[in-house]
């Protein structure tokens, strides 16, 4: 009479890892989906947060804020409110979750202000080939933007947005882009618009 021992072989329990193995590894991609439709999706519904974040804080804080939107991204601003910059605009930089936002190379904004098409600019990037003919012309380039910084979107402490704006995310060639609109009261929704 031989007895029988208990448990898996090592067989068996190498064919139950690989098969756990494979079910999450196609779990995590049905859930991550990287078409670009959902990239635009992401990308607007990040600014839509973001800029009710930063509408709560100007109302806690009773301080101003703006939004500068470029063709490739955008950045939070502040109203200074020390003596020695008194009325100048101030980037959010150093704020971790109010920082400057970079789209990705392909995805591009257009923006509307109260119903009225704006020319927005690509962000200037100091590692640009535009910027690095002399160090001299560098620092004057860098000199000239800190005193032209100024936001197309005023967030104003007492809850409203001036001027109503729309700003579309869009990839070239991708048929689906997706709208955010402001409203003066405060009020903010993502929509999915056709290019």
């Amino acid at each position: 009479m031989t007895t029988r021992q208990q448990g898996f072989t090592l067989i068996e329990l190498l064919v139950v890892v690989v098969i756990v193995a494979i079910l999450f590894t196609y779990t995590t991609l049905a859930i991550r989906s990287n078409s670009p439709e959902d990239l635009i999706k992401e990308e607007a519904q990040r600014l839509e947060r973001l800029v009710q974040l930063a509408m709560e804080e100007t109302i806690l804080r009773g301080e101003e804020y703006g939004i500068e939107v470029f063709v490739d991204g955008y950045r939070f601003l502040r109203l200074s409110t020390n003596q020695q910059q008194k009325n100048q605009w101030q980037p959010l930089s150093t704020d971790k979750i109010l920082r400057d936002r970079k789209l990705s190379h392909d995805m591009e904004l257009e923006m509307r202000l109260e119903d009225t098409a704006i020319s927005i600019t690509t962000a200037l990037d100091p590692l640009s080939d535009n910027n690095v003919e002399l160090d001299d012309n560098l620092v004057e380039v860098e000199e000239d933007t800190k005193t032209t910084i100024k936001p197309q979107i005023y967030l104003l402490s007492s809850g409203e947005i001036t001027p109503e704006f729309d700003i579309r995310f869009y990839i070239l060639g991708v048929e689906t882009s997706y709208i955010v609109k402001g409203l003066f009261d405060g009020t903010l929704k993502t929509e999915i618009s056709d290019l």
